[in-house]
């Protein structure tokens, strides 16, 4: 920096200059002159430092700015943090108003106790039983009366805070109803007991229910036993008959022969009348033990239709009826039981026979519709009255029930009809007008079993076999001459 001040000019060749003051003039501009250079460091010195604490009030104002984002940032997430606990205190408010609801609207009577084994809380359901009052919360549960006979309650609660496990016993109260005790260990979120829980389920019904099941249970085996025990004597004189047929055709019995043979087809007739009612008992409950099983197998259910309507075409036609059968397909390969199928039919045309008069006609038809098969019996008998037409497949319903019926049955073979369509996974229904005549229609889904088996050859073999099965489900239908 250049010297500011002006030199002082002095003229030493002028004798009349006091040389005294030419030197103090001197040393006053040599002190001005390092005073003014001192002043001028100091000032280099104040506007570095100003510069150096104008560069740190720079980096102060960023971080500055950075703790303001940071604080921001610390901000929303407190704000989100609040939201969340916000959202958590509702939550636990809807939960404890639902737990509140649900315990006052169980039918579980509960009582909460904690580790002095004092009332925290219960449910209304409990006071039934146990005789607890709102302001009973606190008090030790063995001062609480209750209705319980051969009361234990005080010792499995005790013993369930000791032992950490659970206590069940079925317990009666004094007005008669039966419950499931159960004494449970009151468990924390850490796994720490402290408690226990009671409650009492109503087994009432439960307990009725079971005797109800062990009753019908026996029923059923009874029926089956009975069943049995009525089949084999019947088979017995069955066969005993067909002995004796032989022996007529053999010519080995000549006195009386006419007589004898009607009173032998009177008894074999109601020998099959017992024997179709023993089946449908056993087949009965079969089905409702469920243990009725189909033999499904690949086969031309137009065959089997065809062949069993057939099979009974000249017996019908002692009757005085016309048959006729007819379809629209030839051939149709599905799964199906031919026994059980050739069973529905023959008792529908059971039905159809005993129903319908003397000059009366009777036709069965077979319709393809596509996924299904339609299989009509239809017949111009008496019909059904309408009233009748919604009973007609209930087990042991009959349309005429009088003791003066001019035909037998028992009233279960429409509902055994009816389940072996539906094992089959079709439908039947009838459509029927009282004096004009009766059909029954049976829908079947035409599904095959991913193995095809031969079947309709060795169906069409048992003949012998069908015959006894027609003697049977006709057994029904009297012919006393």
């Amino acid at each position: 920096m250049k010297n500011i001040m002006p030199s002082i000019g002095l003229d030493y060749s002028d004798d009349n200059v006091n040389k005294i003051e030419y030197i103090e003039k001197y040393n006053l501009e040599k002190e001005l002159n390092e005073r003014i250079t001192k002043l001028e460091d100091e000032l280099q010195y104040t506007k570095e430092c100003l510069q150096s604490s104008n560069e740190e009030h720079l980096v102060y104002n960023e971080e500055l700015m950075s703790a303001n984002e940071e604080f921001k940032s610390i901000n929303d997430e407190l704000l989100r943090i609040n939201t969340q606990y916000q959202y958590k205190n509702q939550e636990l408010k809807d939960l404890y108003n639902d737990m509140t609801n649900y315990l006052n609207s169980t039918d579980i009577g509960t009582i909460f106790l904690d580790d002095n084994l004092c009332v925290r809380k219960f449910t209304p359901r409990i006071t039934k039983e146990i005789n607890l009052k709102v302001q009973d919360i606190g008090r030790p549960m063995h001062d609480i009366s209750n209705n319980l006979i051969n009361d234990d309650l005080n010792i499995a609660v005790f013993e369930v805070l000791n032992s950490h496990k659970l206590y069940e016993k079925e317990i009666e109260s004094k007005n008669g109803s039966w419950y499931l005790l159960k004494c449970a260990p009151y468990c924390t979120t850490e796994n720490s007991i402290k408690g226990v829980v009671i409650s009492l389920v109503d087994i009432t019904n439960k307990k009725l229910l079971d005797e109800t099941i062990v009753s019908e249970n026996l029923k059923t085996e009874f029926f089956s036993n009975l069943s049995h025990e009525l089949r084999t004597p019947l088979n017995i004189i069955i066969c005993t008959l067909q002995l004796l047929d032989t022996y007529i055709k053999n010519g080995e019995l000549e006195d009386k022969e006419r007589k004898f043979q009607k009173y032998s087809g009177i008894m074999k007739q109601n020998c099959y009348r017992q024997l179709r009612l023993v089946n449908n008992i056993i087949d009965i409950t079969k089905l409702d033990a469920g243990f009725f099983d189909l033999n499904l197998q690949n086969c031309n259910i137009v065959n089997i239709v065809e062949s069993v309507t057939m099979s009974v075409a000249e017996y019908i036609k002692t009757k005085s009826i016309k048959l006729v059968f007819d379809t629209d397909i030839e051939d149709c390969i599905m799964a199906c039981d031919p026994e059980k199928i050739e069973r529905v039919l023959l008792n529908l045309l059971s039905n159809s026979i005993k129903f319908t008069r003397p000059g009366g006609s009777m036709s069965v038809n077979m319709y393809d519709k596509g996924k299904n098969i339609i299989i009509s019996i239809k017949d111009t008998g008496i019909g059904i009255p309408k009233d009748k037409l919604n009973i007609i497949f209930d087990r042991f319903r009959q349309v005429d029930r009088s003791l003066t019926r001019k035909q037998e049955g028992s009233g279960i073979g429409l509902s055994i009809v009816k389940s072996l369509v539906e094992l089959h996974g079709g439908t039947i229904s009838v459509v029927s007008e009282y004096g004009r005549g009766t059909e029954f229609i049976i829908v079947l889904p035409i599904r095959a079993l991913s193995k095809e088996n031969e079947l309709c050859g060795v169906f069409e073999a048992e003949q012998q076999e069908r015959i006894e099965r027609i003697h049977i489900e006709f057994s029904d239908i009297y012919s006393l001459n």
